[in-house]
């Protein structure tokens, strides 16, 4: 295994000056998947994936690439972001030409991806992003644009786009602490590397910010990184000496609740029943005829020619059926793991317990939103033929397996079963049956 995994090393070494032709390529791709659909007519109804460019662009992004994406970091870490990202690889080029300004305090700020998050994800729903060509472009567009204006703008040759401001990237990070491939030091104190996510390299012991650009790697001399291959999850069972904190829990929290309102609002009796109240209400304050009006297409869904306009009612509920499912999930989630903390009597101060626990959520999340946002490529199986029992089987042990594998680092974490470990799995439980709704 050692010799494959110097190989391997090796291959990557030698060839990450050409890294550059990989970036390229993938921007024409994103650029050609994102950009070019919004040109062309609305499909028809009965179109398929195999004859329009649209359709074939929309299963592309939302029903390959993002679920697909999610799944890499459990084998690769987040080599999607060093090697293929093409936001990060024009953020860090604009840089290389751009204003070298120093990042900004309120940049570095934990909160910061939380709240791009937050933003990135409602106005998606908002304004139909999975559906619609022209909202596609808006988020994955906007947000390239962005990524090119923060790197001409800050740390030359540098990714502060990566580490402060991806709305996906913290998510990944978390996730790719359960990953199979980690960077680690040759012996050396590893002060050789400049990395361009910041990362001291000397003191580094995580994965949750290294996007596996290779530049810290270098097997000729021992200051330098050396490519590690590991059992999956292991550095969550031994998150107490990898930097565990507590804004990756909030953002992981947060995130898995965020994620649960975008698809509840779509299938959920409760959001019919809330939009109801919500609607009476403001009638009653005199904002009846407000509500009722359409905006335009870039801040909600207003598409006449598909029979699909939403109103300032639509605009508010869903934004605030999301954020209160946002909540809602995040305080269950802290005070179960606040409960175990407790439980544990450590003599660490209990946040930082709780910021340790709160990682052995990773697996069930990040299983949940891959079979969620892979949805479209499981309706692709059921038209290809596949029997829907083979693929909700599939589904089904993917779950399972995402709620296992959290019970498991549960245990570990608390070094093995004891009380504290319940309020963890009943945590686990609620994650898993809110997910069950959606997903069967």
């Amino acid at each position: 295994m050692n010799n494959i995994v110097r190989l391997i090393e090796g291959f990557f070494v030698r060839n990450r000056e050409r890294f550059g032709y990989i970036h390229a390529g993938m921007f024409i791709v994103f650029a050609a998947l994102i950009f070019i659909p919004p040109f062309l007519p609305l499909p028809a109804e009965d179109a398929a994936i195999g004859n329009n460019f649209t359709l074939m662009a929309r299963f592309l992004i939302w029903g390959l690439w993002f679920p697909l994406m999610l799944l890499s970091v459990v084998f690769l870490g987040r080599l999607w972001c060093g090697l293929f990202c093409p936001q990060g690889a024009l953020s860090e080029y604009a840089g290389k030409r751009g204003l070298n300004r120093p990042i900004p305090r309120w940049m570095r700020w934990g909160w910061m991806p939380v709240a791009s998050f937050i933003f990135i994800t409602t106005l998606a729903q908002l304004i139909g992003a999975r559906d619609y060509p022209l909202a596609a472009m808006e988020v994955l567009g906007g947000t390239m644009v962005l990524a090119t204006l923060v790197g001409f703008l800050y740390a030359s040759g540098r990714r502060p786009w990566c580490r402060y401001l991806c709305p996906i990237g913290p998510l990944l990070g978390i996730f790719s602490r359960l990953g199979a491939v980690s960077f680690e030091k040759n012996g050396g104190d590893g002060r050789g590397c400049v990395c361009p996510t910041f990362i001291n390299t000397a003191n580094k012991v995580a994965s949750s910010n290294c996007i596996e650009c290779f530049r810290c790697v270098n097997p000729e001399t021992s200051n330098a990184l050396r490519l590690r291959i590991r059992r999956p999850g292991i550095e969550i069972e031994e998150i107490q000496g990898k930097e565990p904190n507590l804004w990756e829990v909030i953002f992981l929290f947060a995130a898995t609740g965020l994620a649960l309102g975008a698809f509840h609002w779509q299938i959920n009796p409760m959001y019919i029943r809330y939009k109801q109240m919500l609607g009476g209400f403001l009638l009653n304050i005199g904002l009846g005829d407000f509500i009722g009006r359409s905006g335009p297409w870039w801040i909600m869904v207003n598409y006449p020619s598909a029979g699909d306009v939403f109103n300032w009612l639509d605009f508010i509920s869903i934004t605030t059926f999301m954020l209160t499912s946002m909540s809602a999930v995040a305080i269950i989630l802290f005070i179960l793991t606040a409960i175990s903390a407790f439980i544990l009597k450590e003599k660490e101060p209990v946040m930082t317990t709780v910021a340790r626990l709160g990682y052995l959520y990773a697996p069930v999340a990040l299983v949940s939103l891959i079979l969620g946002l892979g949805l479209i490529l499981f309706k692709s199986l059921g038209d290809l033929g596949i029997s829907k029992d083979v693929v909700h089987m599939v589904q089904g042990f993917l779950f399972a397996a995402g709620g296992m594998w959290s019970i498991y680092l549960a245990v570990r974490l608390h070094n093995g079963w004891s009380m504290a470990v319940i309020p963890n799995i009943v945590g686990i439980a609620v994650v898993a049956a809110a997910w069950q709704r959606v997903l069967f």
